[in-house]
This record gives C-alpha cells, sequence and structure tokens, in this order.
C-alpha cells in the first residue's frame, strides 16, 4: 500500500509542477491591431510608374535643370521632394543627386547630397550647386535623384531622373534627327529593346533593339516630324514630347531621355 501511494503522490506532482498553458490574453508577446505609422518621402519616379501601366516622361516636373533660349544648365538645379504621408513624419531623409552624359546607361557621378526633415504631407524645393566643370561642358546632361530613408513605406518611388534635349521649330526645322548614345552599364551580354511612347509627332527610333556586349555604347537615333497641323507662336508656343524608353529583355526598365519640341511658329 505504502508503494502505491508513492506512486501515486509522485504522478500527482508531476501535473502539479507541469508548466501550464499560459492563456494569450497573459502572453509577454507584443500584438499590434494596426501596423507601424511610417512616411513615405517621394519624388516623382518614371520606373514606378511605368511599373503600374502608367505614361511618363524623362522630363521631370520634380527636377529642373535647364534655361531656354539659348539652352543652358542652370547653376543650381532645383529638386522637390514630398512626403506622401499625411501621418508620419521623415526625419532624415537622404537626398543624393547624380550626373551622367546625356543618354542611356552612361557612367553616373555622385556630386552632392543633403539631408532633411519632412513633416507629414510636406513639399520641399531643394538646390543642388553643378561643379563649375560641368557648367562649362556640355549644356546636354542626365541628373539622377536618389532618396533614402530607414522606414520608408514605399521604396519604388525613391529614384527619379531628369534627362532631357529641346529644341524650337523656328530653329530647328520640323524634321528632326536627334543622336544619342546608349550603353549597356551591365557586366552581362544582354538586348536592350527601345520603343518611343505615345505622342503626335511621327517620331521613331533606330535600332529598335541591340544585342549589347558587356559595357557596348552604340548611338541611337531619334527621328521627329511635326505635322504641319500645329502651329504655333514665339509668344504662344506648343510644347510636344517624344520619350525613348529603353528595356531590358526582362522588360524591366533601364532608362529613358525625352525630346522636348517647341513649336513658335
Amino acid at each position: 500500500m505504502s508503494v502505491t501511494k508513492s506512486v501515486t503522490s509522485k504522478r500527482s506532482g508531476d501535473r502539479a509542477c507541469a508548466p501550464r498553458r499560459r492563456s494569450p490574453r497573459n502572453s509577454c508577446c507584443i500584438h499590434l491591431d494596426q501596423p507601424p505609422d511610417r512616411p513615405d518621402p517621394a519624388i516623382y519616379s518614371q520606373y514606378e510608374r511605368l511599373s503600374i501601366g502608367l505614361e511618363a516622361s524623362w522630363n521631370s516636373p520634380d527636377i529642373t535643370t535647364n534655361h531656354w533660349k539659348p539652352w543652358r544648365l542652370m547653376q543650381e538645379p532645383e529638386v522637390v521632394v514630398r512626403n506622401i504621408s499625411s501621418t508620419a513624419s521623415a526625419v532624415g531623409v537622404q537626398v543624393l543627386i547624380k550626373i551622367a552624359p546625356f543618354g542611356i546607361g552612361l557612367a553616373k557621378t555622385a556630386i552632392s547630397a543633403q539631408v532633411v526633415n519632412l513633416a507629414p504631407g510636406e513639399v520641399k524645393k531643394l538646390l543642388f550647386a553643378l561643379p563649375q566643370s560641368v557648367l562649362t561642358g556640355d549644356p546636354h546632361v542626365g541628373v539622377f535623384v536618389e532618396i533614402a530613408h530607414s522606414v520608408d513605406k514605399n521604396a519604388a518611388n525613391n529614384r527619379g531622373d531628369q534627362v532631357i534635349a529641346g529644341v524650337y521649330t523656328s530653329e530647328a526645322g520640323r524634321n528632326l534627327t536627334f543622336a544619342f548614345p546608349v550603353r549597356n552599364d551591365d557586366p552581362t551580354a544582354r538586348t536592350l529593346t527601345f520603343s518611343t511612347l505615345g505622342n503626335d509627332l511621327g517620331a521613331g527610333i533606330s535600332p529598335a533593339a541591340h544585342a549589347f556586349s558587356p559595357f557596348e555604347q552604340i548611338q541611337a537615333t531619334l527621328t521627329v516630324q511635326v505635322p504641319g497641323s500645329l502651329h504655333g507662336t514665339p509668344a504662344n508656343h506648343l510644347v510636344r514630347e517624344v520619350t525613348v524608353v529603353a528595356r531590358d529583355g526582362a522588360g524591366r526598365v533601364v532608362g529613358g531621355i525625352t525630346f522636348i519640341v517647341r513649336i513658335d511658329e
């Protein structure tokens, strides 16, 4: 009897000492009903727009680089950044600017960076001084802006470009040919395809595709024919754009340029 009683007591003790299942209400884990509120610093991004089926222009509304008549670079290009979030502040947003010769895929050089704070919904205009060596060189350049923030809600809208060239029809005529360089900036061979986005200028691009070796560079040619139905005046000119987009074999956007035509006759 004593042996039986001892075993029974031991089993009872095991049950008493066994860890009890804890109620989720008493759990030490933190359960959030809503995800953390995060800011969304952004700039007009051609890459984001094209990825969701929207039209895009490499004449960015958020990056201003050139004066007209004569065509020349601004000493301090203007860059607009914004916080799309209406509730979360963006503290310590890094805005980096790079430049490259005019074209697609050419090597970029970082020239300046600023750190800014953006309140919910705030829009800021930043100025970036260009080096004298750039200001005295070819006024046709590419300007590339990259935004970085540690808790950014949407990184897809952090990259925006301004790669433009422009003419007046009174000076350049209505049958226009514009050559520009395209470089494969990838260390592997790949085929890039070129297309023009919707326009009413009878634009064409040659070649339509090219099989590039690593870092190969070619000249592409854009032809534009301004129709006789489009007329403007020096005081009230019409503005038309032709945008060329380069994509890789998977359909990813590699880069682009926008050719601006001011019809002033």
